[in-house]
């Protein structure tokens, strides 16, 4: 009986650890750690077991919060979490914990949070809990509890104030605007480019020191246009260019002599992209791997590069 409690909530409890260390396998030691407290209680004693489990996850994920922003001080280059592939597409009544606040733009405006404040926004807002319920993973009384999310609120929105909005992530961008997109690389067709992007559009890249990338976000609608065309240029004509939908993203993946070498995803508003994701650290990508596979079942598209 205690192991099946555990098995039930262990896709909330990767979900949640994913949202808070935006690493699958980090979120899958926190998840075992888990597993290894739990085995050791009382269970008749525990008349919550959900609320027990997701409490000691969200206090593994705060010590490994920690030391993960240490680490990623000495990151090459700009560090983004890894895309949110589950296993297998989530059940009806898991919808919302396998969907929302999973997408990149919104797991990397989690990262100006200090870790109190990571935990206490998903624990309130994917989760649902009530500050009363927060106070005690976090140590903190429930007044305390609700400063710590409206700073958490205030850190979440833009610092470039480009969108004002509380809305935890934008717009996932559209199978046809990725289509629109690669049409216009494939033409190498800058201004046709630009139109597709916010005038404020920001790129975001990670290669991890492992791959060639962008140190810095590049600003702009030209810049980014220009930088795209450009890299395209310099491509493979032979390269395979794929698109994956999933539940919450749909991704460009290119790959190159059988090696999926990136992976790109938009969030968009009005129609244009305003942020774009960019993943080549190859430790990353390899998560694409076995999907690749599967493109036709998961809805991607085979599209050839002109």
């Amino acid at each position: 009986m205690a192991d099946q409690k555990f098995e039930t909530n262990r896709r909330r409890l990767m979900a949640l650890a994913y949202r808070m260390l935006g690493s699958h396998a980090d979120a899958e030691d926190a998840v075992q750690d888990v597993w290894l407290r739990w085995r050791n209680q009382d269970h008749d004693a525990i008349r919550d077991a959900t609320g027990w489990l997701v409490r000691v996850c969200s206090n593994v994920c705060l010590d490994v919060l920690k030391s993960a922003r240490r680490q990623r001080e000495n990151y090459v280059g700009q560090w983004l979490p890894e895309p949110w592939l589950p296993p297998e597409q989530p059940i009806a009544e898991q919808n919302l914990m396998e969907r929302d606040g999973l997408g990149q733009a919104y797991l990397l405006m989690l990262e100006r949070l200090a870790p109190v404040e990571r935990i206490a926004l998903v624990l309130h807002e994917v989760f649902d809990w009530v500050h009363d319920d927060i106070a005690p993973v976090i140590e903190r009384t429930p007044n305390n509890t609700r400063q710590i999310l409206f700073r958490a609120r205030r850190k979440m929105q833009r610092e470039d104030e480009r969108d004002a909005t509380p809305e935890p992530e934008g717009k996932a961008c559209e199978r046809a605007q990725i289509e629109a997109f690669v049409a216009a690389l494939g033409q190498g067709d800058v201004n046709q480019l630009v139109s597709q992007l916010a005038p404020d559009v920001i790129m975001h890249s990670d290669g991890g020191g492992k791959a060639s990338s962008a140190l810095n976000p590049v600003y702009g609608a030209d810049k980014v246009a220009r930088f795209f065309v450009g890299v395209w240029r310099k491509s493979d004509p032979t390269v395979r260019v794929f698109q994956l939908s999933l539940a919450h993203e749909n991704w460009l993946i290119t790959q190159a002599d059988g090696v999926i070498d990136t992976a790109v995803c938009a969030t968009s508003r009005d129609g244009k992209l305003i942020d774009v994701f960019v993943h080549r650290n190859p430790d990353k990508l390899a998560l694409f791997e076995p999907l690749l596979t599967q493109a036709e079942e998961l809805g991607g598209t085979s599209i050839k590069a002109g």
